[in-house]
């Protein structure tokens, strides 16, 4: 089976349990993220931390506790604390096994597996948190909220792809990803809002509430949250000389090369709709 079919068939797959999970919601869309999240640190260890396997296990370990802490409470509050525990344990475990020959490589070490900790926890928790702001909180219909960080992340960096393939001529960050061109942003930043409007006016119900205004904010905060959230996954890949973050996605390589975009985008659209918004008095619909 060539690459071409492997993805095709991974994406008929995997996308309507994505879809049915978000529509479900609850311990469904819970159950998707903290498999994305404990994948995501699996993939996140085996590259940066490819010389330590206990720093490995005690990654998919804690990051996978201060996860489930964060979704079981539902709280962002408890997610902090659970994260500051996590900073606690690799801390302990710093000072406990310290390279004595190399001090700067254990304090680098610390700094990445924390970064591994918040990248992908407060990533996954901002994606459950989205599906469960419902109408008393936010004003919109239940699950609508996850669906635009879906479609917006989707959008962006499609539209930034094909601009990219066809007009791109300036390298946006040659060193890091040579293939990302500011033509490219130019299309996703064009394309993103024209994708959201369309999905307003094709399905109303699910996009009852999300106003012209709500769509022009998500889509700037995704026009270049998307591509920094790429480009922040290429960096520390080709720091490491991978390719992709893992193979657990036939066809498509890891769950970081999915939705490394949406780590950035669904923390925006959670920060827009819980606290920007409400300043607005609601605005526009």
């Amino acid at each position: 089976m060539n690459n071409l079919a492997l993805r095709l068939l991974s994406a008929a797959v995997l996308l309507p349990l994505v879809i049915m999970a978000c529509v479900l919601g609850g311990w469904w869309v819970r159950g998707m993220v903290l498999v994305a999240a404990l994948g995501g640190l699996y993939e996140f260890g085996r590259v940066v931390l490819r010389d330590d396997p206990l720093a490995r296990a005690l990654l998919v370990a804690v990051g996978g506790g201060a996860t489930v802490a964060a979704l079981v409470s539902n709280d962002a509050i408890v997610a902090l604390l659970a994260v500051q525990a996590s900073v606690l344990v690799f801390g302990a475990n710093a000072v406990l096994r310290p390279r004595a020959d190399d001090l700067g490589a254990t304090f680098r070490q610390l700094g990445l597996t924390v970064f591994g900790i918040v990248y992908v926890a407060l990533g996954v928790f901002a994606v459950a948190r989205l599906r469960d702001m419902g109408d008393a909180f936010t004003g919109t219909a239940q699950g609508s909220l996850i669906l635009v960080a879906f479609v917006a992340t989707w959008a962006n960096d499609t539209c930034a792809y094909f601009s990219g393939r066809f007009f791109g001529r300036h390298k946006m960050a040659g060193p890091i990803s040579p293939k990302k061109t500011w033509e490219g942003f130019a299309g996703g930043f064009v394309g993103t809002p024209a994708f959201l409007f369309a999905g307003k006016l094709l399905f109303p119900l699910t996009f009852t509430h999300v106003g012209a205004v709500d769509i022009l904010f998500v889509s700037v905060g995704a026009s270049f949250l998307g591509p920094m959230g790429d480009l922040v996954e290429s960096l520390w890949k080709r720091a490491y000389d991978v390719k992709d973050s893992g193979n657990l996605i036939p066809g498509h390589g890891g769950v970081l090369d999915r939705i490394d975009a949406l780590f950035f985008v669904a923390p925006w659209v959670l920060g827009y709709f819980h606290a920007v918004k409400p300043l607005l008095g609601g605005a526009a619909s």
